[in-house]
């Protein structure tokens, strides 16, 4: 079947005929935009931070993402191509917090990413009317081909990056993230992941590092600040992720952030 990946069959996740892919990262680009911020030459390696950098030989280069500054991880700087920075939501996007390692992935890692790091190359090092806007997209799908990779590959301990390739918690994530507002039950989570309440209880803590209703408190927590900052009331925010109302968004914001949290508002400009 062809389409995006939400689409395509998958046979580590098929568990009846004709059953689909979950999605599990677009609610995340749905709701914290993918953009660059910045281009520059590798020689700028004394500039800001960046968090997409291609290096290696042109004809088969490396690709690089770091939520908070690549150039560390740089194999040799002078055979870096280009740097990128890139906003992804900031510190509000959970599933950058997750990410505390460079995600690096080579050319030769499958043909989709080839084509489209070969491309970028060719845009950079021949540019053509409309080059920036096409490198641009170029290193945004990039980035989500390294996202793909960091979140099909897992973490070596509990939390987000664990449980979106656990072969039946990830259905569950995927419903949270695409419908936090919903009045969701432990058993309604369980049933979309085909477990019973305790397997799926044991389950969800063992990946993810703690309860599915702390989890979805905290994902409605970061959905209320983006649609703060969009300009809703608070208790406008409560109702569309959830929460009963405005009272119940600043309890759970004072119980996650303590006592001392200054009071949930719209941020100026």
């Amino acid at each position: 079947m062809n389409g995006p990946e939400g689409l395509i069959q998958s046979p580590e996740d098929i568990t009846a005929p004709g059953a689909l892919r979950i999605d599990r990262l677009s609610a995340f680009l749905r709701r914290f935009p993918l953009r660059v911020t910045a281009l520059r030459e590798a020689a700028a390696l004394d500039g800001p931070p960046a968090q997409f950098a291609l290096a290696g030989d042109a004809a088969a280069p490396l690709a690089l993402f770091d939520a908070v500054d690549v150039r560390p991880a740089l194999p040799t700087p002078d055979t870096t191509l280009l740097l990128a920075g890139i906003a992804f939501g900031g510190a509000g996007n959970p599933l950058l917090a997750a990410l505390d390692r460079t995600i690096l992935l080579p050319a030769g890692h499958d043909p989709r990413l080839a084509a489209i790091l070969g491309a970028l190359v060719a845009e950079w090092q021949d540019p053509h009317c409309g080059a920036a806007g096409m490198i641009e997209r170029l290193v945004e799908a990039a980035v989500i081909r390294l996202l793909r990779s960091a979140v099909a590959g897992g973490a070596d301990g509990p939390g987000l990056l664990a449980g979106p390739s656990h072969p039946r918690l990830h259905r569950t994530l995927a419903a949270l993230h695409e419908a936090p507002e919903r009045p969701w039950r432990v058993e309604d989570m369980a049933d979309i992941a085909g477990m019973s309440r305790s397997a799926f209880m044991a389950a969800f803590r063992a990946a993810l590092g703690t309860s599915p209703a702390a989890w979805l408190t905290a994902w409605r927590l970061a959905e209320a600040r983006r649609h703060l900052d969009a300009g809703h009331t608070v208790k406008e925010a409560a109702r569309l992720v959830g929460f009963g109302s405005a009272e119940a968004l600043a309890h759970a914001h004072r119980r996650r952030m303590g006592q001392a949290a200054p009071p949930l508002s719209r941020r100026p400009g």
